[in-house]
């Protein structure tokens, strides 16, 4: 096996043994990386959900491919130097698919990679209609990623989507199957409350377990310090960007239709000069003066 070294899974191995609570924003795109590099998150998440939209215009019921995620993993983890997590959704296929997931997923750059247990083509863990696989198939996936990872510090997650489609019990009893076949982190789609929150974080004591904050979703929002003091280690805010830029351009798009210029809406873009210091524009204008100055 081809050792991929990746020094960020590392980085992300030791915020996980720290103290830390991880607020993990979602981002979708080389820029939005950057913006949230820019304000100061320690690691980011790519989800599924973010990339059809941003990618297709559609919605997250299993249309993008494998290739399509690696390609948008791997520009998000160029741009950045932080650790990315990233959305593994079934790992596109059997055990066997997994294991060529995590590889092409770690070679984009991916330090941590999350596998759910949704019949494919899937869909977002907050919509209706998602089903399940058998439990000791996911197992099975689950003991693939971690076999194949080229990477031993690179993280794999194990998510169950079963709380919506059984019970909580059952998602409970999923997860501890999933940390038996070697998960490093456990991820249950959907708690509907505080007390469904507790009773996970109860069931799995000392282990990395994440929430999921999706605005509008199943499970009500919570804070980090409250998920952390319920006994929480990560939590994802993955469509957050997506929502904040959808409103945002229509507001601003809509101001341009109607006015004929953005001049009323200046306040609320940056200026020319602040998003060419975000992209890198002085970086590349020194490159160019040092190379390709003519005398």
């Amino acid at each position: 096996m081809i050792f991929i070294h990746n020094p960020q899974a590392a980085v992300l191995r030791q915020l996980l043994a720290g103290p830390e609570f991880l607020t993990l924003p979602g981002v979708y795109d080389a820029l939005s990386a950057k913006i949230a590099a820019r304000v100061g998150f320690k690691c980011l998440v790519m989800g599924g959900y973010s990339i059809a939209a941003s990618r297709l215009g559609q919605p997250d019921v299993g249309y993008l491919t494998m290739t399509e995620m690696t390609q948008s993993l791997k520009s998000i983890c160029d741009a950045v130097d932080l650790p990315v997590m990233a959305d593994g959704d079934t790992g596109y296929g059997n055990a066997l698919s997994v294991r060529r997931t995590v590889l092409e997923y770690e070679k984009a750059g991916a330090a941590a990679i999350l596998f759910e247990d949704q019949v494919w083509p899937k869909r977002c863990g907050h919509m209706q209609g998602k089903e399940v696989i058998p439990t000791e198939d996911h197992a099975a996936k689950i003991r693939a990623a971690v076999d194949s990872r080229s990477n031993p510090d690179t993280v794999i997650i194990a998510r169950t989507d079963s709380r919506a489609v059984y019970d909580l019990e059952e998602a409970i009893k999923r997860g501890r199957a999933y940390f038996a076949a070697g998960a490093d982190a456990l991820f249950i789609e959907a708690p509907q409350d505080e007390v469904e929150l507790k009773a996970i974080s109860q069931a799995f004591p000392g282990k990395i377990l994440l929430a999921n904050m999706v605005e509008g979703g199943k499970t009500p929002l919570t804070t980090s310090a409250q998920l952390q003091e319920l006994g929480f280690r990560i939590v994802f805010w993955p469509c957050t960007a997506l929502y904040t830029v959808f409103k945002a351009l229509e507001d601003v798009f809509s101001e341009l239709k109607y006015t004929g210029t953005t001049a009323g809406a200046a306040n609320k873009m940056h200026s020319f000069q602040e998003f060419n210091s975000l992209v890198g524009l002085p970086e590349y204008t020194a490159l160019e003066n040092k190379y390709c100055k003519k005398d």
